[in-house]
């Protein structure tokens, strides 16, 4: 069974709060722009102006790498609500190659991390496996500071998504569980870290649906509830509350279904939440039909449909357009390449050439100096 926040998981934004900020860059702010947390919650709804104020950010904080590489971020993710992956590994890109200028290891641990992230989000899990174990490895042999230890946290939680998506819950959980370690003791400094506490738990609340043990799935979304309300998160607000109607749908009770669902819908709406997980959508149109609301079952299955194709669509697009950039280069190197080697090769050759005439015209001195000498012996 496909359980809701797992195989279409809304991760377009989800691990982006993690790879934005560190300390050093609330320092690089003032009360009149724009703050990077303001532009991340802005990002379901409004991911245009988010790009067209990061990009503003980014020219005003040219020079700064700590500062280029959070707002980068924050316009790569966006890019991912809007469905354009491609551009979203872009940025992510563009992070890489500062970080890879300055001798940062925090830094260097949040971009490879975050490149992680948007290959999880297309589905190329080993490349995100790659990033998350890159990522891991420079926080082993170059400790955090106290200040920034939730970053392990952030590739736990990587981890667990790519290993769920590959292993299954079993595995996953022990990550899960892992990042709560290093979250929940790192709240009282960084309340943003409620968006990630609440999204575990939105995530364990799928895998105990999966396992069919509803009353821990129960338990483990009005956790999410918790977090996620006080820190104001409509879209996780909304998942939570639609894995309880998931439970009161599969225990048969339809009607108390019916009102997490629509408490679900109300949010997404009043928020204007484009990119909620298409699952959210099936579960809802499948209670209707229990509900023998067929007219509602129709829209909501087709909203289901629609999002899911759009997602699948723009995905395939961004990994084939990827595929063909890495084999241009590829060909590009390839080619580059060759022309070294025939240019080696032809010094190589011209080289030999001028070898042997300096050797030619050495013996034909060596003869021309014989043959005196010749003649004078024949007298």
């Amino acid at each position: 069974m496909k359980l809701l926040i797992q195989k279409i998981k809304n991760v377009l934004i989800v691990l982006c709060v993690l790879f934005i900020i560190n300390s050093q860059t609330f320092s690089a702010q003032n009360k009149n722009e724009p703050h990077l947390d303001s532009l991340f919650l802005m990002m379901n709804s409004n991911p245009e102006k988010v790009i067209r104020l990061g990009k503003e950010l980014y020219k005003k904080y040219k020079g700064n790498p700590k500062m280029e590489i959070s707002i980068l971020t924050i316009i790569g993710s966006s890019y991912s609500v809007k469905k354009d992956y491609e551009k979203a590994i872009e940025y992510a890109f563009k992070t890489r190659d500062i970080s890879q200028k300055i001798n940062d290891y925090p830094t260097q641990i949040q971009v490879a991390g975050f490149i992680g992230e948007k290959y999880h989000n297309l589905n190329i899990y080993s490349k995100a496996k790659y990033y998350a174990d890159e990522a891991y490895d420079l926080i082993e042999k170059h400790p955090l500071p106290d200040s920034l230890k939730f970053y392990k946290g952030n590739i736990l939680f990587l981890k667990a998504l790519v290993y769920r998506d590959e292993l299954g819950c079993d595995f996953a959980k022990t990550y899960y569980e892992k990042a709560l370690e290093v979250y929940i003791p790192a709240l009282k400094n960084r309340d943003m870290l409620r968006f990630s506490i609440a999204d575990i738990y939105n995530e364990i609340g799928g895998c105990f649906l999966e396992q069919d043990q509803l009353e821990a799935a129960r338990g483990s979304f009005e956790k999410s509830l918790q977090y996620a309300i006080k820190g104001n998160y409509a879209l996780l607000n909304a998942e939570s509350l639609a894995g309880l109607g998931r439970i009161n749908f599969l225990q048969k009770d339809y009607l108390k279904a019916k009102k997490e669902f629509d408490k679900a819908i109300l949010i997404l709406k009043s928020n204007k939440v484009e990119n909620a997980n298409p699952e959210v959508y099936k579960y809802i149109s499948e209670n209707y039909y229990a509900l023998n609301d067929i007219e509602n079952h129709t829209l909501y299955l087709n909203l289901y449909k629609q999002k899911t194709n759009t997602d699948i669509s723009a995905k395939k697009k961004s990994v084939n357009e990827i595929i063909v950039k890495q084999t241009a280069k590829g060909d590009s190197e390839n080619n580059n390449t060759a022309k070294y080697w025939i240019i080696i090769v032809l010094c190589i050759l011209i080289v030999l050439v001028i070898y042997q005439i300096v050797q030619t015209k050495a013996k034909i001195r060596k003869l021309k100096k014989q043959i005196p000498e010749d003649n004078m012996h024949s007298f």
